[in-house]
């Protein structure tokens, strides 16, 4: 069977990967010059910044384990690292270990307590869909879904949870399956930041390195059914036919391509909406309270559009040179924000104001990642279900949208998919 997939960041060639295990070679068709889509590692003046995820989860025995050893990817893994919510004017620890938040500051004895009876409340049946914020208040007490998960969102969806589906992080869900949040988590493992020598770009590089067919620069504009079953895909003046034609776009791109032979699928697609945000790499003197330090997350009525920071450079040593600190902050995202935060002196103002100690930046740098973060509102799982009931035979759609917005629920995903 011949398969063109169209897409050639992580989810196509991680997509095509496995195919090519099950003796199943595909070609890939990547838009840009360079795969990757928004995973890559880009260069900057004696380091290096991260134009999408900063790590991945890592665990041994799963998904991302097993893909890193078959195609030979090592990573560094840099620890726990210790973060903060910001909150109330200042910055709060919560520590790293789910059991370890009932000794942090951010909640009162109430909340804490509320939490401790998580293990005996009954499990819900996964329909209908439950939102978000309703799932935490139901299993871990409106006091954490109201003190705690909106920067934890926000730091991971740029999105407030009360818009969101539960299926926004597709673990929850497995997790209740087991019979409490605590027995999932404790039966499958806590998982590890890490990330690959020379930064998450290395893994679509990999990845497409061990592919037969991965060509760059070719944008799909039309996708036509064949009389004997097959698929015609035309773009950047080349035509294939295939058996199978795999999307793996966002769903915007896809709705577009999906619209004159499968309506109903590109209807339910394009009403997935996405996130856009902006990004702020900066270089300053080390400060000590840092240098160990994970990074910072806003709780959003404070925030005012900025969501937080992260420290590439602890987590990446070779981000930035020797002697700086690498810092990563977010703007934006699907909260209003001030006028002030469009300009770097206007955030510069907002960092300083949580750590006054920060020195001048050595070097800035902005990015702008449109419409780079799929948002599963409310209605999301009817959407999904839509778009693949819809789907022809021959063509299939895959996406972070579809899988999860992390790279370990792209890769577990694809992992069974793949098979």
């Amino acid at each position: 069977m011949s398969t063109l997939i169209l897409g050639g960041g992580v989810t196509g060639l991680a997509a095509a990967w496995h195919l090519q295990q099950r003796g199943e070679p595909a070609e890939v068709w990547e838009a840009q010059d360079t795969v990757g889509g928004w995973m890559k590692t880009l260069p900057w003046e004696g380091g290096h910044f991260e134009l999408g995820p900063q790590g991945v989860l890592w665990q041994k025995d799963t998904a991302v384990d097993r893909l890193f050893s078959a195609i030979g990817l090592p990573f560094n893994a840099p620890g726990k690292g210790a973060r903060w919510v910001g909150k109330g004017g200042r910055l709060v620890p919560v520590p790293a270990s789910p059991f370890g938040l009932l000794t942090s500051s951010l909640m009162p004895f109430s909340t804490k307590l509320r939490l401790m009876l998580e293990p005996f409340i009954p499990v819900r049946a996964p329909e209908p869909e439950e939102g978000l914020s309703a799932f935490a208040a139901r299993r871990l007490g409106p006091g954490v879904a109201r003190e705690l998960l909106p920067a934890m969102v926000a730091g991971i969806l740029a999105a407030p949870p009360e818009v969101l589906s539960v299926d926004a992080i597709p673990k929850l869900l497995q997790w209740e399956a087991t019979g409490s949040l605590v027995n999932g988590v404790r039966k499958g493992g806590v998982s590890h930041m890490v990330v690959p020598v020379g930064g998450m770009g290395q893994l679509p590089i990999k990845l497409a390195a061990q592919l037969p067919a991965v060509h760059t620069g070719i944008r799909a504009t039309a996708l036509e059914a064949l009389p004997d079953g097959r698929w015609r895909t035309t773009g950047g003046g080349e035509v294939r036919e295939s058996d199978r034609v795999v999307l793996a776009l966002p769903a915007y791109e896809a709705a577009a391509l999906l619209a004159p032979a499968a309506p109903v699928s590109a209807e339910a697609l394009a009403a997935i909406p996405y996130t856009t945000v902006d990004l702020w790499h900066s270089r300053h003197t080390p400060l000590p309270q840092l240098k160990d330090g994970f990074g910072f997350l806003i709780h959003p009525p404070e925030g005012g559009g900025y969501l937080g920071s992260l420290v590439p450079s602890w987590m990446d040593p070779q981000s930035a040179p020797a002697g700086l600190m690498q810092l990563r902050s977010f703007v934006g995202g699907a909260f209003p924000r001030g006028a002030d935060l469009d300009r770097w002196e206007g955030l510069f103002a907002r960092l300083r104001g949580w750590i006054p100690e920060l020195s001048d930046p050595a070097a800035v740098r902005h990015e702008r990642a449109e419409r780079a973060i799929p948002r599963p509102e409310m209605g999301h799982r009817g959407r999904v279900k839509a778009a693949l009931a819809g789907l022809p035979a021959g063509v299939d759609w895959i996406s972070n949208a579809r899988f999860g917005p992390g790279v370990r629920d792209i890769l577990e995903g694809l992992e069974t998919w793949g098979k």
